[in-house]
């Protein structure tokens, strides 16, 4: 024993000389010549951290784990990342105290959801952002059935540290709504951290859609947010695209944590489900919830999933104040939600001035001017909005009578009234050519009218004009036409 203490002492103190040693060849490597006599330089050297040596930090270091956003002592509901808690009915997170004491006891907090999720998980559509005609007067109580628990100034909060911090940020898109959920601001959230974009729910694009062309189309709508080093298109439901995005997500993380970030409802949730078994070879039991509810996330969820510190994070849905969705009640949000692939309509006959165009009663396309070669084609997800027609001159008294009651969404005429009148938000005129589309009239939150041009023997330039009516608060976007299939000039051009 005497004998393994002096070898042990030795082998310290051979580590302390060579560490002395490493520190004398440093100081030597490093002292800039001065006129005064290197020992008199010494003391201040070994003081002070010498000047003029500040290099980059090595990858390692800059990569390295940093402190959790999240402590790991906190108990959350592992669908939508709320701390758990049983005081305040109606708030995030809360759970019955009953069943939440019955959980402590039994240490399974950690594996439980709060009482707005298991709703969720059961289909139910519960709001759970103040926003729109869910804000509430002053001191109406927070909680109220169906009003929502919290704010998009809250949810963004949330979102801050992610300046500061060295990540790499997946940048969820929904294709079905590109105008809607592309965060022109992002920057604002995510400092200078690399960008990688996707472009989720390919499978509800129109048949016939290349992906390829629809890629390089996204590339170029993603132009101005720059720092963009890659985009794909995915499936969560199919599976399409997702080996592919999670190699460029691992060939570009670097050792640095991967934040999901996203419009609200842009399938983060489910797109992390999805992604998983593919990045990490153990799947947690439990996965945050994937609901068709706007806003099901509402704190940061971390998942170990990569070695070496770093995390995996689902984020909560950036809410923009400018979508349809904003002003839509959870019964008229079901009415515009995807169920199934888009099946863009153009209608039978030509687009003739002075006609109006009705979704539902939640937007209306005027027909100012245009040659008879104009077609229009209607791309949405909705499976429940129908498409009206009427004369201009008719439009306003037509929309004030039926809104509501024959064209639904709004789910009532109560509904509609509180809606209020469509608003003139864009006029857009338009250079059409022959065998082409010419543009698209994205409404941010419902879907897009594709403006097309069928061959035509009328001479000189052909231009046509077009207005478009929306809820107070709602953009219209014009924009480079989206290459999907089953526009009229695809046919034309063959």
């Amino acid at each position: 024993q005497d004998a393994r203490s002096r070898l042990t002492q030795q082998h310290t103190n051979a580590q302390a000389r060579a560490r002395e040693i490493a520190r004398w060849q440093f100081i030597h490597q490093y002292s800039c010549p001065a006129p005064l006599p290197f020992m008199i330089l010494l003391p201040l050297l070994l003081a002070l951290p010498p000047l003029g040596l500040r290099r980059p930090a090595p990858l390692a270091r800059r990569c390295a784990p940093q402190v959790a956003l999240v402590p790991r002592n906190r108990v959350a509901c592992y669908g939508c990342g709320a701390e758990l808690q049983a005081d305040v009915a109606g708030s995030p997170g809360y759970m019955e105290p009953e069943r939440y004491e019955m959980k402590r006891k039994r240490r399974q907090l950690r594996e439980s959801l709060c009482d707005r999720c298991r709703r969720l998980s059961s289909g139910e559509i519960l709001p759970a952002v103040v926003e729109g005609r869910l804000k509430r007067p002053s001191g109406a109580a927070v909680g109220e059935e169906g009003r929502g628990i919290t704010t998009p100034e809250a949810l963004r909060g949330v979102l801050l540290p992610l300046r500061e911090r060295p990540a790499l940020i997946a940048l969820l898109v929904d294709l079905t709504d590109v105008a809607g959920t592309l965060l022109p601001r992002v920057r604002e959230l995510v400092g200078g951290n690399p960008i990688l974009l996707i472009g989720t729910k390919l499978d509800l694009l129109p048949r016939g859609t290349e992906p390829e062309r629809v890629a390089d189309w996204l590339s170029g709508a993603a132009r101005k947010i720059g720092g963009v080093v890659d985009v794909h298109l995915v499936s969560s439901k199919s599976g399409d695209g997702l080996q592919a995005a999670a190699r460029a997500l691992l060939a570009e993380r670097r050792g640095r944590d991967l934040f999901l970030l996203g419009a609200a409802n842009v399938g983060k949730s489910a797109f992390l489900q999805s992604l998983l078994p593919l990045v990490s070879p153990a799947t947690p039991r439990h996965l945050p919830l994937s609901a068709s509810t706007p806003g099901t996330t509402l704190s940061l969820l971390p998942i170990d999933c990569f070695s070496g510190g770093s995390q995996l994070y689902d984020t909560p849905g950036v809410h923009l104040h400018h979508r349809m969705s904003a002003r839509l009640l959870p019964a008229e949000l079901a009415m515009t939600m995807p169920r199934g692939r888009m099946r863009p309509y153009t209608p039978r006959e030509a687009a003739a001035e002075g006609t109006s165009f009705f979704w539902g009663g939640l937007a209306r396309i005027d027909v100012v001017s245009a040659p008879p070669a104009l077609r229009l084609t209607f791309c949405t997800g909705g499976s429940r909005l129908r498409l009206h027609e009427c004369p201009t001159a008719e439009a306003a008294e037509a929309h004030a009578a039926r809104a509501g009651i024959e064209w639904t969404p709004p789910q009532d005429a109560a509904s509609a009234a509180e809606l209020g009148e469509l608003q003139l938000v864009r006029t857009a005129r338009l250079r059409l050519t022959p065998c082409e589309q010419a543009a698209d009239l994205a409404i941010s939150g419902l879907g897009w009218v594709s403006v097309g041009c069928l061959p035509t023997l009328q001479q000189g330039a052909l231009e046509a004009t077009l207005a478009v009516w929306v809820p107070r608060g709602v953009e219209v976007f014009v924009r480079p036409p989206m290459p999907v299939g089953g526009l009229p000039t695809v046919g034309s051009e063959a």
